[in-house]
């Protein structure tokens, strides 16, 4: 979920109050200077990473990524709790989220979340707060392979309709997923595509679909790990985000990350910071020692 989400967004990001149709805004003109410096600075020439072992598991960069999902589950009785404060502002409206995203390996190839997302939101009629859309959903790992530096995944995802329309969708949503790493010469390169679908919040809506696609790389040195993803959905106008960052290890078991955000196109924010911090526990040990990186843990 980004809740291991689609863009989605796992830290996927909580969905974002949908427009109307009416309201939706044409696709941003964005100077294409401003994207090039972005991924020029993520992409910047850096030493390979460790080749990746001949044989055994496919190594994960990070644990979350912004926009993206990736297809690492956590291991049997590895629990996974990631906190994403998000500030995002788009024209007037102005958007403040700490979404509380927890995972779970039922075994080492199988894993359930869920996201519990708190909401504040300012706009033209004032202010909003509350809980956005609940979600909970599951991964399974179909492909691991550390000699071929690739993983894939798949999984589903619910969500709940949000207290308030100014907090996310009004209705329920089943969003299926699937996700790919593949490292290649000390870089790695993610791919998650979904297809949400928004059921009615009354008898007479029609559900909708929303498809999207998110591509992330990624260029671990050491502890450090610079990121630059594009995020990309169809709904009543095609989306674009962009957001480039920076992910750091500082020890076994812990993870902090912030990234910018801009808006390219569609129903996407001006601009926002995202935040991530995650933290992992073997409840197998009781939680009570410090986490020690396994084979589908990345280590600083």
């Amino acid at each position: 979920m980004s809740a291991g989400r689609p863009p989605r967004a796992r830290p996927r990001r909580p969905p974002a109050a949908r427009k109307p149709a009416a309201a939706t805004a044409p696709w941003r003109a964005r100077p294409g200077i401003a994207l090039g410096l972005l991924l020029a600075a993520s992409t910047a020439a850096a030493p390979p990473e460790r080749a990746e072992a001949a044989g055994g598991s496919a190594q994960p960069p990070v644990e979350e990524l912004f926009l993206g999902e990736t297809p690492f589950p956590q291991e049997a009785l590895e629990l996974q709790v990631t906190s994403a404060p998000a500030w995002e502002r788009d024209g007037r409206r102005v958007r403040f989220g700490v979404p509380l995203l927890l995972e779970l390996g039922i075994t080492d190839r199988l894993q359930v979340g869920a996201e519990l997302p708190l909401e504040l939101v300012r706009h033209d009629r004032g202010a909003t707060a509350g809980l956005g859309a609940v979600q909970a959903g599951a991964m399974v790992n179909l492909v691991d392979s550390g000699a071929l530096g690739l993983a894939l995944s798949a999984g589903l995802e619910a969500a709940l309709p949000a207290g308030a329309r100014e907090l996310g969708p009004p209705g329920y949503a089943l969003e299926p997923f699937v996700s790919v790493d593949k490292a290649m010469a000390g870089v790695h390169v993610g791919l998650s595509a979904s297809a949400e679908v928004r059921l009615p919040a009354t008898r007479r809506g029609a559900a909708e679909l929303s498809p999207g696609v998110a591509l992330a790389v990624v260029l671990p040195v050491g502890p450090v790990a610079p990121t630059v993803e594009l995020a990309a959905e169809l709904d009543e106008a095609a989306s674009l985000a962009v957001a480039s960052g920076v992910l750091w290890h500082p020890a076994p078991g812990l993870e902090l990350g912030a990234a910018l955000e801009l808006g390219l196109a569609g129903e996407t924010p001006d601009v926002g910071l995202l935040l991530l911090v995650t933290t992992e526990i073997e409840l197998a040990r009781g939680g009570d020692e410090p986490l020690e990186h396994g084979s589908r843990s990345r280590s600083p």
